[in-house]
Protein backbone atom coordinates (compact mmCIF):
# COMPACT_ATOMS: atom_id res chain seq x y z
CA UNK A 1 0.00 0.00 0.00
CA UNK A 2 1.60 3.23 -0.66
CA UNK A 3 -1.12 5.31 -0.48
CA UNK A 4 -2.21 7.13 3.17
CA UNK A 5 -4.58 4.58 5.20
CA UNK A 6 -8.13 5.25 5.55
CA UNK A 7 -9.56 2.61 7.56
CA UNK A 8 -8.66 -1.14 8.37
CA UNK A 9 -10.93 -4.21 8.77
CA UNK A 10 -10.45 -7.44 10.35
CA UNK A 11 -12.66 -10.46 9.20
CA UNK A 12 -12.33 -13.96 9.18
CA UNK A 13 -8.45 -13.13 9.88
CA UNK A 14 -7.77 -11.09 7.04
CA UNK A 15 -7.09 -7.30 7.54
CA UNK A 16 -8.81 -5.09 4.83
CA UNK A 17 -7.04 -1.57 3.87
CA UNK A 18 -8.96 1.27 2.32
CA UNK A 19 -6.60 3.88 1.16
CA UNK A 20 -7.37 7.62 0.58
CA UNK A 21 -7.74 7.23 -2.85
CA UNK A 22 -10.30 4.46 -2.71
CA UNK A 23 -7.46 1.20 -3.16
CA UNK A 24 -8.04 -2.14 -0.98
CA UNK A 25 -5.39 -4.28 0.36
CA UNK A 26 -5.54 -7.43 1.19
CA UNK A 27 -2.80 -10.15 1.95
CA UNK A 28 -0.67 -7.54 0.27
CA UNK A 29 -2.24 -7.17 -3.47
CA UNK A 30 -3.87 -3.80 -4.02
CA UNK A 31 -6.79 -3.15 -5.83
CA UNK A 32 -9.40 -0.54 -7.56
CA UNK A 33 -12.25 -1.52 -8.11
CA UNK A 34 -13.54 1.85 -8.79
CA UNK A 35 -11.50 5.31 -9.63
CA UNK A 36 -12.81 7.28 -7.07
CA UNK A 37 -12.52 7.83 -2.99
CA UNK A 38 -14.43 5.35 -0.95
CA UNK A 39 -16.64 7.79 1.15
CA UNK A 40 -18.07 5.03 3.85
CA UNK A 41 -16.94 1.57 4.46
CA UNK A 42 -18.42 -1.16 6.83
CA UNK A 43 -18.59 -5.03 6.72
CA UNK A 44 -21.27 -7.44 6.31
CA UNK A 45 -22.03 -10.89 6.15
CA UNK A 46 -21.07 -11.77 2.55
CA UNK A 47 -17.96 -8.86 2.81
CA UNK A 48 -17.29 -5.11 2.17
CA UNK A 49 -20.24 -2.73 1.37
CA UNK A 50 -18.77 0.95 0.04
CA UNK A 51 -19.66 3.74 -1.60
CA UNK A 52 -17.75 5.35 -3.92
CA UNK A 53 -18.02 8.92 -4.99
CA UNK A 54 -16.70 11.16 -7.30
CA UNK A 55 -17.90 15.13 -6.27
CA UNK A 56 -15.89 16.60 -9.15
CA UNK A 57 -18.11 14.37 -12.10
CA UNK A 58 -20.90 14.60 -9.35
CA UNK A 59 -21.68 10.77 -9.29
CA UNK A 60 -22.05 8.25 -6.54
CA UNK A 61 -21.78 3.99 -6.48
CA UNK A 62 -22.85 2.02 -3.79
CA UNK A 63 -21.91 -1.71 -3.72
CA UNK A 64 -21.13 -4.88 -2.06
CA UNK A 65 -17.82 -6.60 -2.78
CA UNK A 66 -17.27 -10.18 -1.94
CA UNK A 67 -13.74 -10.97 0.06
CA UNK A 68 -13.51 -14.52 -1.18
CA UNK A 69 -12.06 -13.73 -4.31
CA UNK A 70 -8.89 -11.77 -5.50
CA UNK A 71 -10.40 -8.46 -5.70
CA UNK A 72 -9.45 -6.38 -9.10
CA UNK A 73 -8.89 -3.36 -10.90
CA UNK A 74 -11.54 -1.43 -12.79
CA UNK A 75 -11.52 1.43 -15.30
CA UNK A 76 -9.40 4.88 -15.11
CA UNK A 77 -10.33 8.21 -14.29
CA UNK A 78 -10.18 8.77 -17.83
CA UNK A 79 -12.85 6.16 -18.75
CA UNK A 80 -15.21 6.83 -15.69
CA UNK A 81 -15.63 10.36 -17.94
CA UNK A 82 -16.39 8.66 -20.77
CA UNK A 83 -19.02 6.13 -19.01
CA UNK A 84 -19.94 8.24 -16.21
CA UNK A 85 -23.64 6.45 -16.29
CA UNK A 86 -22.97 2.85 -16.99
CA UNK A 87 -19.56 2.32 -15.28
CA UNK A 88 -19.77 -0.24 -12.02
CA UNK A 89 -17.33 -0.92 -9.60
CA UNK A 90 -15.60 -3.84 -10.60
CA UNK A 91 -16.25 -7.07 -8.91
CA UNK A 92 -19.36 -6.03 -7.41
CA UNK A 93 -22.34 -8.88 -6.08
CA UNK A 94 -24.36 -5.70 -6.97
CA UNK A 95 -23.67 -2.01 -7.59
CA UNK A 96 -26.16 0.70 -8.08
CA UNK A 97 -26.03 4.34 -9.27
CA UNK A 98 -26.59 6.42 -6.41
CA UNK A 99 -28.15 9.77 -7.57
CA UNK A 100 -27.82 11.47 -4.14
CA UNK A 101 -24.92 11.83 -1.85
CA UNK A 102 -24.68 9.14 0.92
CA UNK A 103 -24.29 10.77 4.27
CA UNK A 104 -23.84 7.37 6.58
CA UNK A 105 -23.35 3.76 6.38
CA UNK A 106 -23.32 0.71 8.68
CA UNK A 107 -23.76 -2.83 8.60
CA UNK A 108 -24.37 -5.97 11.08
CA UNK A 109 -24.81 -9.38 9.82
CA UNK A 110 -26.77 -9.15 6.89
CA UNK A 111 -28.63 -5.71 7.32
CA UNK A 112 -27.01 -2.45 5.68
CA UNK A 113 -28.46 1.06 6.69
CA UNK A 114 -27.77 3.73 5.00
CA UNK A 115 -28.77 7.32 4.30
CA UNK A 116 -28.81 9.55 1.16
CA UNK A 117 -29.47 13.10 1.54
CA UNK A 118 -32.66 14.38 0.60
CA UNK A 119 -33.73 10.88 -0.07
CA UNK A 120 -34.41 9.02 2.69
CA UNK A 121 -32.88 5.98 5.28
CA UNK A 122 -33.00 2.66 3.96
CA UNK A 123 -32.35 -0.82 5.39
CA UNK A 124 -31.39 -3.53 2.85
CA UNK A 125 -29.92 -6.96 3.64
CA UNK A 126 -26.58 -8.33 1.68
CA UNK A 127 -28.34 -10.14 -1.04
CA UNK A 128 -29.62 -6.16 -1.92
CA UNK A 129 -33.17 -7.12 -1.21
CA UNK A 130 -35.20 -4.03 0.63
CA UNK A 131 -36.21 -4.40 4.41
CA UNK A 132 -37.59 -0.84 4.81
CA UNK A 133 -37.17 2.37 4.58
CA UNK A 134 -37.80 5.66 5.92
CA UNK A 135 -38.30 9.65 5.65
CA UNK A 136 -35.39 12.10 6.64
CA UNK A 137 -36.23 14.04 9.49
CA UNK A 138 -38.12 17.30 9.21
CA UNK A 139 -37.95 21.04 11.32
CA UNK A 140 -41.29 22.02 11.49
CA UNK A 141 -39.66 25.32 13.30
CA UNK A 142 -36.66 27.25 12.80
CA UNK A 143 -33.76 25.57 12.30
CA UNK A 144 -29.69 25.95 10.91
CA UNK A 145 -29.76 25.03 7.38
CA UNK A 146 -29.01 21.39 6.85
CA UNK A 147 -29.03 20.61 10.84
CA UNK A 148 -31.89 17.64 9.87
CA UNK A 149 -28.84 16.36 7.48
CA UNK A 150 -28.21 12.87 8.85
CA UNK A 151 -24.79 12.95 10.40
CA UNK A 152 -24.58 9.30 12.02
CA UNK A 153 -25.85 6.06 12.31
CA UNK A 154 -25.01 3.76 15.28
CA UNK A 155 -25.88 0.17 15.41
CA UNK A 156 -26.88 -1.56 18.54
CA UNK A 157 -28.34 -5.40 19.25
CA UNK A 158 -31.56 -5.01 17.78
CA UNK A 159 -31.85 -1.01 16.98
CA UNK A 160 -30.25 1.26 15.03
CA UNK A 161 -30.28 4.97 16.47
CA UNK A 162 -29.73 7.61 13.91
CA UNK A 163 -28.13 11.29 14.66
CA UNK A 164 -28.60 14.58 12.53
CA UNK A 165 -26.17 17.73 12.77
CA UNK A 166 -28.64 19.71 14.76
CA UNK A 167 -28.98 16.75 17.47
CA UNK A 168 -32.32 14.81 17.11
CA UNK A 169 -31.92 11.00 16.70
CA UNK A 170 -34.31 8.37 16.13
CA UNK A 171 -33.93 4.32 17.78
CA UNK A 172 -35.03 2.15 14.94
CA UNK A 173 -36.60 -1.25 15.16
CA UNK A 174 -33.50 -2.71 12.90
CA UNK A 175 -35.75 -5.52 11.97
CA UNK A 176 -38.77 -3.60 10.85
CA UNK A 177 -38.12 -0.08 10.49
CA UNK A 178 -40.23 1.07 13.57
CA UNK A 179 -39.18 4.74 15.44
CA UNK A 180 -39.53 3.50 18.74
CA UNK A 181 -38.06 7.01 20.28
CA UNK A 182 -37.83 10.28 18.73
CA UNK A 183 -35.77 13.18 20.77
CA UNK A 184 -33.65 16.33 20.59
CA UNK A 185 -30.08 16.59 22.41
CA UNK A 186 -30.90 19.44 24.91
CA UNK A 187 -27.20 20.93 23.83
CA UNK A 188 -26.31 23.38 20.53
CA UNK A 189 -24.35 20.99 18.24
CA UNK A 190 -23.25 20.05 15.12
CA UNK A 191 -22.48 16.46 15.07
CA UNK A 192 -20.35 15.09 12.59
CA UNK A 193 -19.95 11.74 13.98
CA UNK A 194 -21.19 9.34 16.83
CA UNK A 195 -19.15 6.41 18.40
CA UNK A 196 -20.74 4.05 20.49
CA UNK A 197 -20.34 1.11 23.09
CA UNK A 198 -23.72 -0.51 22.94
CA UNK A 199 -26.16 2.27 24.15
CA UNK A 200 -23.39 4.65 25.27
CA UNK A 201 -22.51 6.85 23.23
CA UNK A 202 -19.51 9.58 22.51
CA UNK A 203 -20.92 12.70 20.32
CA UNK A 204 -18.17 14.91 18.16
CA UNK A 205 -19.01 18.20 17.33
CA UNK A 206 -17.87 20.48 14.06
CA UNK A 207 -16.53 22.93 16.95
CA UNK A 208 -14.78 20.85 18.78
CA UNK A 209 -17.02 19.73 21.63
CA UNK A 210 -17.73 16.57 22.34
CA UNK A 211 -20.12 14.94 25.07
CA UNK A 212 -20.91 11.34 26.41
CA UNK A 213 -24.52 10.74 26.01
CA UNK A 214 -26.08 7.70 28.37
CA UNK A 215 -29.66 6.93 29.90
CA UNK A 216 -30.56 9.94 27.49
CA UNK A 217 -28.67 12.04 29.64
CA UNK A 218 -25.27 14.16 28.75
CA UNK A 219 -22.42 12.58 31.24
CA UNK A 220 -19.67 14.14 30.16
CA UNK A 221 -18.64 17.81 28.16
CA UNK A 222 -15.23 18.64 27.24
CA UNK A 223 -13.79 20.95 24.21
CA UNK A 224 -11.33 19.31 22.16
CA UNK A 225 -8.84 21.36 20.04
CA UNK A 226 -10.20 19.36 16.64
CA UNK A 227 -13.09 16.64 16.01
CA UNK A 228 -12.62 13.24 16.76
CA UNK A 229 -11.18 10.60 14.16
CA UNK A 230 -11.75 8.08 16.11
CA UNK A 231 -12.73 6.76 19.14
CA UNK A 232 -13.51 3.55 21.30
CA UNK A 233 -14.61 2.91 24.82
CA UNK A 234 -11.93 0.50 26.86
CA UNK A 235 -14.04 -0.68 29.58
CA UNK A 236 -13.47 2.49 31.39
CA UNK A 237 -13.10 5.74 29.57
CA UNK A 238 -12.75 6.50 25.72
CA UNK A 239 -10.03 6.23 24.04
CA UNK A 240 -9.84 9.38 21.69
CA UNK A 241 -7.81 10.55 18.62
CA UNK A 242 -8.45 13.99 17.49
CA UNK A 243 -6.36 15.63 14.89
CA UNK A 244 -3.03 15.40 16.86
CA UNK A 245 -4.12 14.49 20.16
CA UNK A 246 -4.14 11.19 22.07
CA UNK A 247 -6.09 11.79 25.03
CA UNK A 248 -8.62 10.01 27.10
CA UNK A 249 -12.41 10.99 27.76
CA UNK A 250 -11.80 11.85 31.66
CA UNK A 251 -7.87 11.93 31.58
CA UNK A 252 -5.05 13.71 30.48
CA UNK A 253 -4.17 14.22 26.11
CA UNK A 254 -0.56 13.42 24.68
CA UNK A 255 0.28 15.39 21.20
CA UNK A 256 1.28 13.00 18.36
CA UNK A 257 3.81 13.96 15.48
CA UNK A 258 1.67 12.41 12.91
CA UNK A 259 -2.29 12.42 12.12
CA UNK A 260 -4.03 9.66 13.70
CA UNK A 261 -6.66 7.67 11.25
CA UNK A 262 -7.44 4.65 13.52
CA UNK A 263 -7.83 2.87 17.14
CA UNK A 264 -7.22 -0.81 16.52
CA UNK A 265 -6.58 -3.23 19.44
CA UNK A 266 -2.84 -5.13 19.07
CA UNK A 267 -2.20 -7.97 21.51
CA UNK A 268 -4.33 -6.22 24.00
CA UNK A 269 -2.39 -2.92 23.41
CA UNK A 270 -4.89 -0.12 22.15
CA UNK A 271 -2.64 1.05 19.47
CA UNK A 272 -3.35 4.54 17.09
CA UNK A 273 -3.10 3.81 13.35
CA UNK A 274 -1.30 7.42 11.53
CA UNK A 275 -1.77 8.69 8.01
CA UNK A 276 1.95 7.08 7.47
CA UNK A 277 0.90 4.13 7.47
CA UNK A 278 2.49 3.08 11.04
CA UNK A 279 1.52 1.98 14.56
CA UNK A 280 2.18 3.48 17.51
CA UNK A 281 1.07 3.02 21.45
CA UNK A 282 -2.31 5.27 22.03
CA UNK A 283 -0.82 8.12 24.75
CA UNK A 284 2.49 6.14 24.46
CA UNK A 285 4.15 9.13 26.27
CA UNK A 286 1.61 8.90 29.70
CA UNK A 287 1.19 5.12 30.48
Amino acid sequence: MSNAPWKIFHQDGSEIIIDVDGGITIGGHTASPFPTDITHAAMCDAGLVATWVDHELRLARMALLPLTEKLEDGITKAELRLNRNTAMVVGATWCHIIDAEPLALCAKDDKIIFALWMRGLYCVDSQDNEVWRLPLFESKEKAPPRSDEIAAISILEEDVVVWTRGGKYRKISLSSGEIMVEKTLEIECDLEDVFNHGEKFLLSSKDGWTWEFENEQITVARKLRGTIQDAVFDGDDWRIISWRDDLMLRGDSVRRYDLGVQLIKKDNVWMVLDNQGNFSRHMSKSE
